[in-house]
């Protein structure tokens, strides 16, 4: 997992050329940004290396089982350990300059990111901003060479589906719902969030197979994590899925878009997510 995570990392900061957004003024050297669900650190590492180190820089988590050693990191990181689906702790109330949320879409398996979004607007100061960036498999989309197989695809497919109806055991908007992400800038706006900015950006056709790579690690740990323990060999069907579409890795891949949605929240704005 530490590989993918960090791979998806830069992966998706490639063609972007930003961690934080330009729109986000950074002048003020005791600024507090956080992390929502850091991963191996790299975000924040790579952060601490752009910003004053006056800057705090907040990882919050529920397990830091993936970074670096505490000693080894910049001294402005620091690590809270808060489950955000849960009511903030009074001081982490009104903390933050800004927030980033990115890759919550096989957390965020229901498709609804309100109850998170409120919680996240609890924890920003007035006039602080919130940055949440992700895939939006909406956007699908699979690209094929000139001399590839006619159904070099088939896995492609099967793959998605599978993965979204958890093997079969789930209908309607099955296992990880993706519609919300596509949706995610009128929910800001719903939510009282002002100057709501929508950077949508595909990915560079050149990269488009270590995208595959990371996508098919995902798989193969849901196949472990999931699907094995459903039982009916669906672990093995998935893991069978992902060896085929190794096989056309040269000739047949996947697109799609990443979404970064960043709001702004005014004075006035926190008391009423409040109530």
């Amino acid at each position: 997992m530490n590989l993918r995570t960090t791979l998806q990392h830069y992966l998706y900061k490639d063609g972007l050329n930003y961690l934080l957004h330009p729109h986000i003024v950074t002048e003020n050297t005791h600024s507090k940004v956080a992390e929502i669900g850091v991963g191996t650190c790299i975000w924040l590492i790579e952060l601490a290396r752009e910003l004053p180190p006056t800057v705090q820089l907040d990882g919050i988590d529920i397990d830091f089982a993936q970074c670096p050693p505490k000693e080894w990191l910049p001294s402005n990181i620091a690590w809270i350990t808060h489950d955000v689906f849960a009511e903030p702790p009074h001081e982490l109330i009104e903390k933050y300059d800004v927030i980033h949320v990115q890759l919550f879409i096989t957390i965020l398996r229901d498709g609804n990111p309100v109850p998170m979004l409120q919680n996240l607007l609890k924890m920003l100061k007035p006039g602080g901003y919130l940055q949440w960036g992700e895939w939006d498999f909406t956007s699908w989309e699979v690209m094929r060479t000139s001399v590839a197989p006619s159904k070099s695809n088939d896995e492609l497919e099967q793959i998605r589906e599978y993965t979204s109806t958890l093997g079969g055991t789930k209908s309607g908007p099955g296992f990880i719902s993706m519609s919300w992400i596509a949706r995610l800038h009128e929910t800001f706006k719903q939510h009282g969030l002002e100057d709501v900015i929508v950077d949508r950006r595909r990915f560079d056709k050149a990269i488009a197979p270590l995208l595959l790579d990371t996508w098919m690690m995902a798989t193969q740990e849901i196949s472990f994590n999931v699907l094995d323990k459903l039982g009916g060999g669906r672990g093995d069907v998935m893991r069978g899925f992902v060896e085929e579409v190794g096989k056309h890795r040269q000739d047949t891949c996947f697109n799609l878009d990443r979404v970064v949605t960043l709001g702004l929240i005014r004075c006035g704005m926190v008391m009423e997510c409040r109530n």
